[in-house]
């Protein structure tokens, strides 16, 4: 997967925002609010300008969109949901310039009341998407995998927007 691509494909966590159907439902403090993802949010570097917006369908489904922009040119999308799958929450994203427009399924891995972790062990790159929250406008992001023989994290620091 191209790095732009995968890029895109780290942006889809940061919007995820509350519901209350998540595996532990007894302790508020490991059960990540999804509605915190909801609205647009922006990462600007160098002269890359990338932008996710996530709205809530319902308590149990958000959709997104991810873009990337260079030099004032939309050069990427990608669609984006979470919703329950088989009683797990999953993330998925589709890449919307690919011609065969396959839809990429990222599993519940991992959660607490600040962070949560999505993986896809059979994608090449990336095979984690997580999101931690850092306030209510300030997001951390990442995508994580295998990179030429090393373990390789990037990190998106979103800023809200709306």
């Amino acid at each position: 997967m191209q790095l732009k691509k995968a890029i895109t494909l780290m942006l889809l966590p940061a919007m995820l925002g509350g519901c209350g159907f998540f595996s532990n439902e007894n302790s508020e403090k490991s059960t990540f609010d999804l509605s915190k993802l909801t609205g647009r949010w922006e990462f600007m570097n160098n002269n890359t300008h990338q932008i996710e917006e996530w709205t809530s369908l319902s308590d149990h489904e958000l959709r997104g969109k991810g873009f990337i922009l260079e030099n004032g040119d939309t050069t990427f999308i990608e669609i984006l949901s979470i919703r329950e799958n088989d009683g797990v929450l999953t993330y998925y994203a589709q890449v919307s310039d690919i011609e065969s427009a396959e839809i990429v399924p990222f599993r519940l891995s991992e959660q607490t009341g600040q962070r949560i972790e999505f993986v896809n062990e059979n994608q090449d790159f990336p095979k984690k998407i997580g999101y931690e929250i850092r306030s209510e406008d300030h997001i951390l992001s990442y995508i994580e995998g295998p990179r030429e023989g090393n373990n390789v994290r990037i990190s998106f620091d979103f800023k809200k927007t709306n």
